[in-house]
């Protein structure tokens, strides 16, 4: 069991302090900074990128163009709302990010701000007008959360948007809260891929949140997010894993004084059971995991 005295407190240290890695500025403003030019790629592109993958998709438009024919699942961040520091819907630096608009002319702006900024992964798809694929009407209304594990906003390591439907599709899920400096969280990793492998088909999904990756300015640190990516993979944790956003620090991380800690939600977020401070073996996990499983039926 690892104790978190230096970080004193996760709301604290999450929100309020300042990224101590050499990931770029919110600003940009660095001389040295040098980053990969917005990339123009076709409506086609899109599409395909869009049902092999899980990019961000931006609409740059206004409210009213958004709510008369949007792509489905786009964001809507207005060309004109985006200043100098990252926006809060895109707290990822390096997220894949496809972005358009009516023309083309806004998505090139859009595109040229925020990778100014310091975005990296940045397609430029031109307009709306170019997309012969699905669209929708409706006003953009993103879900207002409680801040609870039942509803709840985050991300994961890719910048992927997520919530509580995480859990929908699943009788049971094992979180398993961690940090990058923490042994014992690092050898308990490899167990927790093999579990979420295990009991794949009997409805138990493995979920990590890692808590000591700081978010300033809007953006998570880089460095830190690219240190956390290496451990998974180096760990074979090979199941989402999430970023420590405003609402699960609310629901659950503001309380959390020890890693690794785990808990166990049901399909609707709800608690069950209680919460396991410090690391455990597979076969540990595995017995509560039958458990509980027979618990619930």
């Amino acid at each position: 069991m690892k104790k978190i005295t230096a970080l004193l407190s996760l709301s604290l240290l999450f929100l309020l302090s300042a990224c101590s890695s050499s990931a770029p500025s919110a600003s940009g403003s660095g001389s040295e900074d040098v980053f990969p030019e917005p990339v123009k790629i076709t409506a086609e592109e899109a599409h395909e990128r869009m049902a092999s993958g899980t990019p961000v998709v931006v609409d740059v438009r206004t409210a009213g163009e958004y709510a008369e024919s949007h792509i489905p699942g786009s964001i809507l961040l207005p060309n004109e709302e985006i200043g100098a520091e990252p926006p809060v819907q895109l707290p990822v630096l390096d997220a894949e990010i496809l972005i358009y608009c009516r023309s083309g002319n806004r998505s090139a702006q859009a595109a040229t701000k925020l990778s100014d900024m310091g975005y990296t992964n940045l397609s430029d798809f031109g307009g709306i007008i170019d997309w012969p694929y699905e669209t929708e009407s409706g006003d953009y209304q993103p879900a207002e959360k409680a801040g609870t594990l039942a509803s709840f906003a985050a991300w994961d390591l890719n910048g992927v948007p997520v919530d509580e439907r995480i859990f929908a599709d699943y009788k049971l899920t094992l979180i398993n809260i961690w940090a990058t400096f923490c042994g014992p969280c690092l050898r308990e990793m490899p167990d927790l891929g093999q579990l979420a492998a295990d009991y794949a088909d009997r409805g138990v999904q493995v979920v990590g949140i890692v808590v000591d990756v700081p978010q300033t300015s809007g953006a998570f640190s880089q460095d830190m997010v690219l240190t956390a990516r290496d451990l998974v993979e180096q760990t074979g944790a090979n199941y989402l894993h999430l970023l420590p956003s405003a609402d699960l620090i609310a629901a659950k991380l503001s309380g959390v004084s020890s890693v690794p800690e785990t808990i166990f939600v049901n399909n609707k977020g709800e608690l069950v059971g209680q919460s396991y401070v410090g690391s455990r073996s597979g076969e540990e996990w595995s017995k509560m995991i039958d458990a509980l499983l027979e618990t619930a039926g």
